[in-house]
């Protein structure tokens, strides 16, 4: 922690003592009871309210103070334009233990808050504002120019019963209509460009689940639910159907993507990592479905049958060490990590071995840099996702393999301010004792 003891005119104290009196603050509202009185207790929740959307401001206002000293020292140590922001969404990511992919979404909205949107940070930090309410205006307002932007938090922000009362829907309507009357050209041509970000993602939730997301601009989205909901419907009226009309939407959306019905089996190559004895049913356990999850071992037998049923599946063998679940290392000479052991480290790590990332793993990476003598090896090696791997490179940043205790493999990574975090490759699930 900086020990810093600069004086905040306005507060009339130290940087340092208010940070200590936040969080004591913190500390004691964390552990204030309950009041008995429900009427106290809907009180509580409103203060508490209003203290999570002043703290969400404060770690806006830090964060933006952060990028500036960064910048300032990238500056000044002369690196290029393009590496002076390298790194920091990581950096913000692992203080607040969420992804570099969130922590840069923050850094915008902290960006915006502090140039542009000077009434919503008002609001934000008086507790009329939501963080989430505070994301929806953000996205809203960033294709417009600065006067503009300036001109939409004011009409938005200035005054808190504006936007009194709406929810999430009804505010990004709010922001839409208070944007396209500011600059209807602008806002057109944001609509166009949209398109270009149209893309596929899988999410693996709960109970052996997974959302399969298609982002598509708003006429086709709308005729591809209209489309499936008119096929289940027919499928449905035709009776004598078990299923839902969901049920029947998500298998024909199936089907008409992989040719194949449900029952069918899995035609697409996927990677389960699964214990022999768990494959075989000789003991309880789970598998990792590379993109979807961990799974108990008899939904992962289910999914090998179906498709050994129609000579889809194949294997191969990934040796660990027993007790400790620690993947066993191999070399190699090559620079680049070759297939079979970016494969292996793929299998070990499963996720962005960046802490809080979980982004899928898309770069074999050097954790002690080939230029600097670091061997291409399963020990050396770590799988990365693309933005991680290019934030490691940035200024100021250390990566190193260390022992631990479990014998697992584990990097621990030192930011620009000193800061230590640890990653530990995941056990690799044992089967329980028959």
């Amino acid at each position: 922690m900086n020990n810093s003891t600069n004086t905040d005119p306005a507060a009339g104290r130290s940087t340092t003592d208010q940070f200590v009196g936040v969080r004591a603050a913190r500390v004691a509202l964390a552990s204030a009871p309950v009041p008995a009185d429900s009427a106290a207790m809907v009180e509580q929740l409103e203060e508490l309210e209003a203290l999570r959307c002043q703290v969400a401001a404060g770690q806006l206002r830090v964060m933006d103070e952060l990028r500036r000293a960064r910048i300032a020292e990238r500056v000044g140590a002369g690196a290029g334009q393009d590496r002076w922001e390298t790194g920091i969404p990581r950096e913000v990511g692992l203080a607040l233990k969420v992804s570099p992919n969130r922590a840069s979404s923050l850094l915008g909205t902290a960006r915006a808050l502090r140039s542009r949107l000077r009434h919503t940070l008002s609001r934000l930090t008086a507790g009329d504002l939501s963080p989430e309410k505070v994301a929806v205006i953000v996205a809203g307002l960033s294709h417009l120019d600065e006067p503009e932007a300036v001109r939409a938090d004011r009409d938005l922000c200035e005054e808190a019963a504006t936007l009194a009362g709406l929810g999430l829907r009804r505010l990004q309507d709010k922001v839409r209509q208070t944007a396209y009357a500011l600059d209807p050209e602008g806002t057109l041509a944001r609509i166009a460009a949209a398109a270009k970000d149209r893309r596929v993602t899988v999410r693996p939730v709960e109970d052996g689940m997974a959302r399969v997301s298609i982002l598509l601009p708003v006429a086709q989205a709308v005729g591809c639910y209209a489309a499936l909901r008119a096929v289940a419907s027919r499928i449905a009226g035709a009776g004598m159907e078990p299923r839902t009309l969901a049920q029947i939407m998500a298998d024909t959306a199936f089907a008409r993507l992989t040719g194949r019905e449900v029952v069918e089996g899995q035609p697409v190559s996927v990677n389960l990592t699964v214990s022999d004895r768990v494959l075989l049913g000789e003991a309880a356990g789970t598998a990792h479905l590379d993109g979807g999850g961990t799974l108990p071992g008899e939904v992962a037998r289910q999914l090998i049958g179906r498709a050994a049923e129609h000579d889809l599946a194949w294997l191969k063998r990934l040796y660990v060490t027993p007790g400790s679940g620690a993947v066993v290392g191999m070399d190699a000479k090559s620079r680049c990590f070759p297939k079979g052991l970016a494969s292996l480290i793929s299998a070990r790590d499963r996720y962005c071995r960046t802490p809080y990332c979980d982004a899928p793993i898309a770069h074999g990476d050097h954790v002690t840099g080939h230029a600097s003598g670091g061997a291409t090896s399963v020990h050396n090696g770590q799988g990365l996702c693309r933005a991680c791997n290019y934030a490691k490179e940035a200024l100021g940043w250390t990566h190193d393999t260390v022992a631990d205790p479990t014998g697992r493999h584990t990097v621990e990574t030192t930011t620009p301010s000193g800061r230590r975090y640890r990653s530990t490759a995941p056990r690799q699930e044992r089967p329980a004792a028959a």
